[in-house]
């Protein structure tokens, strides 16, 4: 073999090289036809030969060997490791990741205690509001007086067919006939009870504090006075005076007039008679 086709031939590997350094595709415009036949004369390359340069130590690619074999299984892993942290997940990774970021239905038993709490808690506001109203009417209801008790008059004086009345109890004279009466008092259920009974005519009724008095002309032409006390278990009997005797007059009763703690009788005669009922 000459000496020029042996150039030739280290001359096409070098053109090759020269190409991939100078960063230029086979693709390009200058760029060697795919169907070129190696085993063809070489044609001249579009590259000058001067522009060639031959790789220096440190370029090119770098070849695994038994020496860098751990750093390169290094790198290689790193670089693994950056490239799953940027791809976005798949497959049953997606779903579990997905699964992680979906919110957990809420429990339905914590729903109900929380509504069980609500409602528990405006009862209890509602039951406290109940007893302070009624608790502060009742304390205004104590606090304010209580209403006067309209007292009874004491000393009253009415005519024969009218009545008084002692402690919610009236009492009025009922003629019996035969030259008799009786005081009859009625409650406020309507309940009658006869008090007492006297022989005569009763010329008035008369109450003095808890005591009935009745002014009466008696069958035998003279008059007294009776006196019956209420609530007592003592009989009916004429006033007496202060020897004891009783009061009475001849003649009827024209006029008996209650004054104070005393009885006026005037009978028929014109006289006029005080009947101390103390």
């Amino acid at each position: 073999m000459s000496r020029a086709s042996s150039d030739e031939r280290y001359r096409r590997p070098a053109h090759a090289a020269g190409r991939r350094a100078a960063g230029i595709s086979r693709a390009g415009a200058h760029a060697v036809p795919e169907d070129v036949d190696d085993g063809a004369a070489p044609r001249q390359s579009a590259v000058p030969v001067d522009s060639l340069a031959t790789l220096s130590a440190g370029q090119g690619a770098r070849v695994t060997t038994r020496d860098n074999a751990a750093e390169a299984a290094d790198i290689a892993r790193g670089r693994a490791a950056e490239r799953s942290r940027g791809r976005r997940p798949y497959g049953r990774s997606r779903l579990a990741h997905g699964s992680r970021s979906q919110r957990k239905p809420a429990n339905p038993a914590s729903v109900l205690l929380a509504v069980a709490g609500v409602v528990g808690f405006f009862a209890i506001l509602a039951i406290v509001a109940f007893v302070t109203f009624f608790g502060a009417q009742g304390t205004s209801q104590a606090a304010r007086p209580a209403a006067p008790v309209e007292e009874e008059p004491q000393q009253v004086q009415t005519t024969s067919d009218g009545s008084v009345t002692y402690r919610g109890v009236s009492y009025a004279v009922e003629v019996a006939g035969d030259g008799a009466y009786a005081v009859v008092s009625t409650d406020a259920q309507g309940n009658r009870a006869q008090e007492f009974t006297g022989e005569g005519t009763p010329v008035s009724l008369i109450l003095y504090n808890s005591v009935i008095v009745v002014p009466e002309n008696r069958s035998d032409g003279t008059w007294d006075v009776m006196a019956y006390t209420l609530g007592g278990d003592a009989a009916p009997m004429s006033v007496v005076d202060s020897s004891g005797n009783a009061i009475t007059g001849a003649g009827t009763i024209a006029s008996a007039t209650l004054d104070g703690s005393v009885v006026h009788v005037t009978d028929s005669t014109g006289a006029t008679t005080d009947v101390a009922l103390e």
